[in-house]
């Protein structure tokens, strides 16, 4: 089954119902012609479109490049230029005749043409500058160009842009590239943009880039030992992990897009669950680090009071979500408290990983969201590997251990649900 097309699980759904005779073959045929219709089609030839002007673009920097010794000034800037406005003219005789997706597409182009000119004239006249400006003016400027055409493909490239810019280093002896800390308000302005355009694509390279800012950002505060950002955003995660599945079902803020949300936020703990547990492991003075408890406290206590607020409120209001808003404050609490109490001990980050990957597996299960249930098994291995190669220290205690979990599992499958069932009894 193609699983990636909602079509595909809209043609087998209907198939499934007219065979337990739960639609006739009439309506079964009803709406399968409706699913037919409402289908938004996107040709491939569209993806032949994007992909041509991507090689005209990469065409046209490499002719300069390799004739580079043979031109004039003039002639190399001119041919830039004239790269750049044969792509724009392009766009606006393809919108003039309602061809919105090739218009983007050449807005793609230009914007591909104006970042090669950007680096091609600075290294002319040998103007003096980072690469890291010359990408953020490029970003910038091609925002400025998504904004104006409502060009998605240009949208997607200033994220990359501006991805690429977060790398980069500002001289060869910074340390600081990550630490961006306006980041987010061009991620902000990109999101509007992507709302606006009704982008879901733009949104998941939204979503991903933030979170890598955010964790290349916490992590290089806390090799400085500075932990309050990674603490806020711990804390943050929690709550956008909250407000996610509040709004799944019910409110619907995002427009559908709460699920993407809540794999990535998920995704997101559990890497910094596990770059947690390498800091303390391995750099010995965080492990007794006493600014860890005032960097901690404030933000998990904001974080476990608003995430258990959502959680009551959802109970009141027999939300569909309730179960995992409920959980998601006692694993907030168990992650700051294993952070703040025993993040040197050898299991407890570890039992951290499990618990939370079985949680992810169950919460799949119960959304019917098959990507969020295929991160929990991930996490569910990755968190075995580290136990296999750093729990006890010795394979009899890992062995152990793993026993130990194992049987703990096997007693929530079969013992927890009868002693639930003879209590109920007994009532």
């Amino acid at each position: 089954m193609v699983i990636w097309t909602r079509k595909a699980v809209l043609a087998d759904a209907i198939t499934d119902w007219q065979s337990r005779g739960l639609i006739t073959a009439s309506t079964a045929a009803t709406l399968s012609a409706d699913t037919q219709a409402n289908v938004t089609r996107f040709a491939f030839r569209n993806i032949l479109i994007l992909l041509a002007v991507i090689c005209l673009g990469f065409a046209a920097m490499t002719f300069v490049a390799a004739n580079w010794e043979d031109m004039t000034r003039l002639t190399r800037v001119g041919l830039i230029f004239a790269a750049m406005w044969g792509f724009w003219c392009g766009s606006v005789l393809l919108n003039l005749r309602n061809h919105r997706w090739f218009a983007q597409v050449f807005t793609l182009g230009a914007c591909a043409m104006f970042g090669a000119g950007i680096m091609l004239i600075s290294q002319i006249y040998h103007i003096q500058g980072s690469p890291k400006d010359a990408t953020w003016l490029w970003a910038i400027g091609t925002m400025i160009a998504a904004a104006l055409t409502r060009s998605i493909p240009a949208l997607c490239l200033t994220i990359a842009l501006l991805l690429v810019w977060l790398f980069l280093s500002p001289s060869l002896y910074s340390r600081t590239h990550f630490v961006q800390l306006d980041f987010p308000l061009y991620m902000i302005a990109c999101a509007g943009l992507a709302y606006w355009m009704r982008s879901r694509f733009a949104a998941h390279l939204i979503t991903l880039t933030t979170y890598i800012w955010a964790g290349c950002t916490a992590i290089s505060f806390a090799n400085d030992q500075s932990l309050t950002l990674l603490a806020i955003t711990f804390a943050t995660a929690f709550i956008v992990l909250s407000a996610a599945l509040f709004s799944d079902r019910k409110l619907a803020l995002l427009g559908g897009f709460e699920r993407a949300f809540i794999l990535y936020t998920t995704g997101y703990l559990a890497v910094m669950i596990f770059a947690w547990h390498d800091l303390v492991r391995y750099e010995w003075r965080m492990a007794d680090y006493p600014v860890i408890v005032t960097a901690f406290v404030v933000p998990a206590l904001i974080s476990v009071a608003i995430c258990t607020a959502l959680a009551v409120l959802a109970s009141r209001k027999t939300h569909p979500n309730t179960y995992d808003l409920v959980v998601t404050p006692l694993f907030a609490t168990l992650t700051f408290g294993t952070s703040l109490l025993a993040s040197n001990l050898p299991v407890a980050t570890e039992s951290l990983m499990l618990i939370g990957s079985i949680w992810l597996i169950r919460m799949g299960w119960r959304l019917e969201n098959r990507p969020i249930a295929v991160g929990g098994f991930v996490a569910f291995g990755n968190a075995m590997l580290v136990i296999y190669f750093e729990t006890v220290g010795t394979l009899l205690g890992t062995s152990m251990f793993y026993l130990a979990a194992g049987v703990l599992l096997l007693a929530g499958v079969f013992v927890v649900p009868r002693m639930t069932r003879m209590k109920g009894a007994r009532q």
